[in-house]
C-alpha cells in the first residue's frame, strides 16, 4: 500500500507539471480563475479535451459541485465512450486472442481508498466498476470473470460485446504479421503465433546467441522475431520513445482545495 501511495503522489506531481496541457477551461476562453481561485483543477495526460471538459463540468458545477472522485469518473467515462486514441474503453485495443477487456483504477485522495478492475470482460464501464470496488468492497482489485460478475451484480449493464470492427481489424492485421510485435520475451513459439514455451538464455547472452537458439529450434518460423519493435529481443527501455500511442490510455487528476483523486487505466 505504501508503494501504491508513493506512485500516486508521483503521478499527481507529474500531472501538475503538465497542467498547461489540459487545464480545463470554458468554451468562451474563461478558466478556473473565474470560479474563484485556482481550484477545482482538472489535469489529464494527452489532449483528451472532451474528457477533461466532462470532468470539469462536474467539479465546477454551480453550488457545491461534484466530488473530485465523481469528476474523475465523469471524465474517464467520457473517454471510454469516445474510445480516446482507440485504446480507452470498449472497442479499443484487443488482446492476443482478439478480445477487448478493460482495466481501470481510481483513488480517493481523502481516504486513500482504491478500487480497480483488470481484464474485465463484457462490461463497458471500466471506471465505474473500479469506483464500485472502492465503495462497496474491502478489495483493491477484482480481475477477469470475478470483476465482470461483480460489476453486473452492482447494476452496470452487461454482458456486452466489447469488440468493434476496428479492434477486430487491428487483431487480424497483427495475426497476419505473425503476431508481431508482442510482449513475450525469452520464449519460442510452437507456431507463428504460439503457444509459447520458455527458452533458457543465460544472463548476459547476446542477441546473436539468442537468435541462434531460436533458429536452431524453430527454423524459418522465427523469421522476423528480431525486428526492432519485437519485444523478444533485448531492449533498452531508456531508448524507447514514449508517446500517447504506446504509453497509458488516460490518467486524470481532479484537485480542489481539500482533496484529489486519480484514475489510471
Amino acid at each position: 500500500m505504501g508503494r501504491s501511495r508513493s506512485y500516486t503522489r508521483l503521478l499527481l506531481g507529474l500531472l501538475l507539471l503538465r497542467s498547461t496541457w489540459c487545464l480545463a477551461v470554458a468554451d468562451d476562453g474563461g478558466g478556473a480563475e473565474e470560479g474563484g481561485g485556482a481550484f477545482p483543477m482538472v489535469v489529464s495526460t494527452w489532449p483528451f479535451r472532451e474528457a477533461v471538459r466532462a470532468a470539469w463540468e462536474v467539479a465546477s458545477a454551480t453550488g457545491a459541485g461534484g466530488s473530485a472522485v465523481d469528476a474523475v469518473v465523469a471524465g474517464c467515462s467520457a473517454c471510454e465512450v469516445l474510445r480516446c486514441d482507440g485504446t480507452v474503453g470498449p472497442g479499443g485495443s484487443p488482446d492476443e486472442n482478439g478480445e477487448t477487456t478493460l482495466d481501470a483504477l481510481i483513488m480517493d485522495g481523502t481516504t486513500m481508498g482504491i478500487g480497480a478492475v483488470a481484464a474485465m470482460r463484457y462490461v463497458k464501464d471500466g471506471i465505474k466498476a473500479a469506483k464500485l470496488v472502492m465503495d462497496h468492497t474491502e478489495h483493491t482489485l477484482l480481475v477477469g470473470e470475478k470483476a465482470t460478475s461483480f460489476a453486473i451484480s452492482m447494476g452496470l449493464a452487461g454482458p456486452a460485446d466489447l469488440s468493434s470492427p476496428e479492434s477486430i481489424e487491428k487483431w487480424t492485421i497483427w495475426r497476419q504479421n505473425h503476431c508481431q510485435p508482442n510482449f513475450w520475451k525469452n520464449v519460442v513459439p510452437a507456431g507463428s503465433c504460439g503457444p509459447y514455451h520458455p527458452i533458457d538464455v543465460p544472463s548476459g547472452e547476446s542477441k546473436a546467441s539468442a537468435k541462434h537458439v531460436l533458429e536452431w529450434t524453430q527454423g524459418d518460423i522465427c523469421q522476423g522475431l528480431f525486428e526492432p519493435n519485437n519485444l523478444l529481443e533485448p531492449v533498452n527501455p531508456h531508448l524507447k520513445s514514449i508517446n500517447r500511442h504506446n504509453h497509458d490510455t488516460i490518467s486524470m487528476a481532479v484537485i480542489d482545495k481539500v482533496y484529489s483523486s486519480s484514475k489510471i487505466n
